[in-house]
């Protein structure tokens, strides 16, 4: 017989906030990142059909599996959960430490990317701080202290910052497509798209631009950690899921075609190369 659930265990129960909205925008900002679209760039137009081979034969199926396990194990621990139910607490405790620790050199990169192109505000008064590692530290501890603080407040306020994430990601994204097509419209386009340039080949550079293209698919997984905190998990999760892979897929297609439409592959840069 289990025990009865006290009041002071409900207190300490995370709220069900998170909608449909929330969890459709949360797989879109996790989903995407400007710098990917910039890689994509530098790789050519053999980077658009690589997009849609990343999302079909990577995203999709994963996407398919983290609805069967979310729809079996809705509780909140996600991919910790799933581990567990099927190989015991030791291999879940190993998946988890490594999944949270393979963040520790991706974080660092996103807030060097993040702090590069945020002296473009003001190019001319802050551009000499692209030489300055004391700028890119301090810019890095401020942003993960201002969301770190954010998300301890809990997810009835941390979901604004997931809402408006997504829209941030979004308008660039349009951003570059329209500027793309009007460059190509006055000027031609930049790079050939003959069938020569689309189709990829398997020389070790274009295989190395495989890997991040479909890295840059990684993170369905994510709002599982969370599902005790969302509203109608088995309900939710799954059309969320497939409506944000699709927005996700659409941006990095439509924005790398902006990029390769208006400067050639060769001047495209991993880092600030959008701006």
């Amino acid at each position: 017989m289990s025990a009865p659930v006290t009041q002071d265990d409900t207190l300490l129960r995370p709220k069900r906030v998170l909608g449909f909205r929330d969890l459709f925008f949360f797989y879109v900002v996790t989903g995407i990142s400007l710098r990917w679209i910039a890689s994509a760039a530098v790789a050519g137009p053999k980077s658009i059909l690589i997009w849609l081979g990343a999302w079909l034969f990577f995203y999709v199926p994963l996407a398919l599996s983290v609805i069967e396990l979310s729809s079996r194990y809705p509780d909140e621990g996600g991919l910790y959960v799933w581990t567990k139910q099927a190989f015991g607490e030791f291999p879940a405790f190993i998946c988890g430490w490594v999944y949270w620790t393979s963040y520790f050199p991706y974080l660092p990169a996103a807030m060097y990317f993040a702090a590069g192109n945020a002296l473009y505000i003001y190019r001319d008064s802050w551009g000499h701080l692209s030489q300055h590692t004391g700028y890119y530290m301090m810019f890095s501890l401020i942003a993960l202290a201002l969301v770190t603080w954010i998300n301890l407040v809990g997810h009835r306020m941390g979901r604004w910052l997931h809402d408006v994430g997504a829209v941030a990601m979004w308008i660039p994204a349009a951003i570059i497509f329209v500027m793309g097509v009007i460059a190509w419209r006055r000027f031609g386009t930049a790079n050939s798209f003959d069938l020569r340039s689309m189709i990829p080949n398997i020389h070790s550079r274009d295989i190395m631009v495989w890997s991040l293209l479909i890295f840059a698919f990684g993170g369905s997984e994510s709002a599982s950690f969370m599902g005790a905190e969302i509203k109608g998990t088995k309900r939710t999760v799954p059309v969320a899921l497939l409506g944000g892979g699709f927005t996700v897929a659409l941006c990095y297609i439509l924005g790398t075609l902006g990029v390769l439409l208006a400067l050639p592959a060769s001047e495209v840069s991993n880092l600030q190369g959008l701006m």
